[in-house]
C-alpha cells in the first residue's frame, strides 16, 4: 500500500522542525511503500502545498496520513493559528486525491473528537502514539472502529475505538535508519535544532498547564541508552547532522539514564551538538560537565516561577533554591568555559503570583543578563489553558472559563488579583523588542 505521511504547514511563522512523529510511524511500516512530504522544508513559502500536486497525481497514495503536531505557536506574543493551516491542508489534499485521509498528531489526540466533527473529510483520526495504531488501521480501512485508538465515522456518527495500549520503545526501530529525507533540516541555520531524538517518552511529573501526562502517560518508558545513542550515530554518519536537541519533557529524569547516554557518546567518540530541557532538581556541576562533555551546548530550563508559592501552585518540584543553586553552577562554569549557553521559561502572571515575586523574577533575570550577557535567554510567556490540564480546573473554579469554552482558539490563564503584572511584562518585553 502506498502511504503519504504529511506535516502540517506552520505558516512561515517559526523555523521549521523534523516530523519525528510520522518519521516513527513510517518507520513502523516496514511492509508498505511510505513517502514524506513536509511543505515548511519542501513548498515555496508561496505555495507551500504545490508539490503535492504532483506526488498525488504520479505516486497516487492509497493512504495519505496528516500530522497536527500543534495547533498555535508556542510564542504566545505573536500567536499562529496552526489548526487553520492544517484545515486549508486537509481541504486542499481531499479536493486532489481519492486516497483515504488519516489525521494524527498531538495537537488532534488534544482535540480529537471536535477535530473529527469539524473536518468530515478525515476518514479516521489516530489518538495519541500513532505507530501501532497506524499499522493496525490500514490492515483494517472498512472497518476502523475495529482498531485500538481510533476516531472513525459509523452510521453518519464519530465513534471512538477506545485508548491504544503504550507500546515499549525497546521494540521501535532507529527511525533514521529508516527515513531518507533527514538531511533536507540541515539546511534549517536559524532557531533551534531542528532535528530532535527521543530517549524516553512519558512524564512523571504534574505540572498543572502540561498535557504531556496526558499524551504520553505518567510513567518513564526509556529507550535503552545505547540505543539512543546508536541513533544520534546513525544522525551524524548516514545524514551528516551534527546539532540536535533531546525530544525529552525532561532529559534528566531519570538522572542516570541521561548520564548513561552522555557517557555512551563519550565513549564512542561521536562528534556532535546538542540541546535539552533540564530540571534544577537533578542538575548538579558533576552532571553538567558530563554533559558538556558529550556536546550540550545550551541547557534549557522552565522553571516557570521564581518564589515558592509560585513554584507550588505549578505543581513544580523545584523549589526557589534549587534554582538559585543550579545558576550559580552553570553561571560558574560558564566563567570558566566558552561553548555553552543557559535559556530559561517563565510565565507572567501564573497562579500563586505574587508581586514580590514579580520582584524576585525582574532582579533574578537582571543579575542573569549582567553575568552571562549573550550566553543567557529568557523567554515570558502567558499561559495557555489545554485540556486535560489542571490549569483548565484552576481557570474553571476562577470563573476563567467553563466547559463550553473554547479552547481549541488559544485562551490564557492570568491570575486576577495580579493582572497588572501581566500588563507590566507585556510593556517591558515590548520595549526590549520581544
Amino acid at each position: 500500500m502506498r502511504v503519504l505521511l504529511v506535516q502540517s504547514w506552520l505558516g512561515g511563522a517559526e523555523p521549521p522542525v523534523y516530523p519525528i512523529g510520522l518519521a516513527c510511524v513510517a518507520a513502523a511500516l516496514p511492509g508498505h511503500e511510505v513517502r514524506l512530504f513536509d511543505p515548511n522544508v519542501e513548498g515555496p513559502p508561496d505555495a507551500p502545498y504545490s508539490p503535492l500536486d504532483a506526488i498525488l497525481q504520479q505516486w497516487n497514495p492509497d493512504v495519505v496520513g496528516i500530522s497536527l503536531r500543534n495547533i498555535d505557536s508556542t510564542n504566545k506574543r505573536v500567536v499562529v493559528f496552526y489548526y487553520q493551516h492544517f484545515q486549508e491542508l486537509l481541504e486542499y489534499i481531499a479536493q486532489r486525491t481519492k486516497a483515504r485521509i488519516l489525521v494524527g498528531g498531538a495537537g488532534f489526540s488534544l482535540f480529537a473528537e471536535r477535530i473529527m466533527h469539524e473536518n468530515p473529510a478525515i476518514h479516521a483520526g489516530i489518538y495519541l502514539e500513532g505507530e501501532q495504531t497506524t499499522a493496525a488501521l490500514l490492515q483494517h480501512l472498512d472497518a476502523p472502529w475495529a482498531v485500538p485508538g481510533v476516531y472513525s465515522r459509523r452510521d453518519g456518527k464519530v465513534c471512538f475505538s477506545g485508548p491504544p495500549a503504550k507500546m515499549d520503545l525497546r521494540d521501535s526501530p532507529d527511525v533514521f535508519r529508516t527515513v531518507a529525507n533527514v538531511a533536507l533540516y540541515n539546511a534549517v541555520t536559524h532557531g533551534p535544532e531542528p532535528i530532535g531524538v527521543e530517549s524516553k517518552r512519558g512524564c512523571a511529573l504534574h505540572c498543572i498547564y502540561c498535557p504531556y501526562g496526558f499524551l504520553n502517560g505518567r510513567e518513564y518508558r526509556l529507550l535503552p541508552p545505547e540505543d539512543v545513542v546508536s541513533r544520534i550515530e546513525t544522525l551524524v554518519s548516514m545524514h551528516g547532522i551534527d546539532r540536535f536537541t533531546f525530544l525529552d519533557s525532561v532529559f534528566n529524569i531519570p538522572k542516570s539514564h541521561a548520564a548513561a547516554i552522555c557517557e555512551a557518546i563519550i565513549r564512542r567518540g561521536i562528534r556532535v551538538q546538542w540541546s535539552a530541557w533540564f530540571s534544577e532538581k537533578e542538575l548538579d556541576r558533576e552532571f553538567a560537565e558530563l554533559c558538556l562533555a558529550a556536546g550540550c551546548t545550551t541547557f534549557i530550563l522552565s522553571p516557570d516561577g521564581i518564589t515558592d508559592g509560585t513554584l507550588q501552585s505549578l505543581g513544580k518540584v523545584q523549589r526557589r533554591r534549587d534554582i538559585l543553586n543550579a545558576w550559580r553552577m552553570l553561571s560558574t562554569l560558564a566563567r570558566e568555559r566558552a561553548g555553552f549557553e543557559v535559556s530559561y521559561n517563565f510565565f507572567k502572571n501564573p497562579p500563586g503570583q505574587t508581586w514580590a515575586g514579580f520582584l524576585h523574577l525582574v532582579w533574578f533575570l537582571f543579575r542573569a543578563k549582567l553575568t552571562l550577557r549573550g550566553r543567557v535567554h529568557f523567554e515570558v510567556n502567558s499561559l495557555r489553558i489545554e485540556p486535560h490540564t489542571r490549569l483548565f480546573d484552576i481557570a474553571a473554579q476562577e470563573g476563567l472559563c467553563d466547559a463550553s469554552t473554547d479552547l481549541l482558539r488559544p485562551a490564557y490563564y492570568t491570575q486576577r488579583r495580579t493582572v497588572i503584572i501581566e500588563t507590566l511584562w507585556n510593556v517591558l518585553l515590548k520595549l526590549l523588542g520581544k
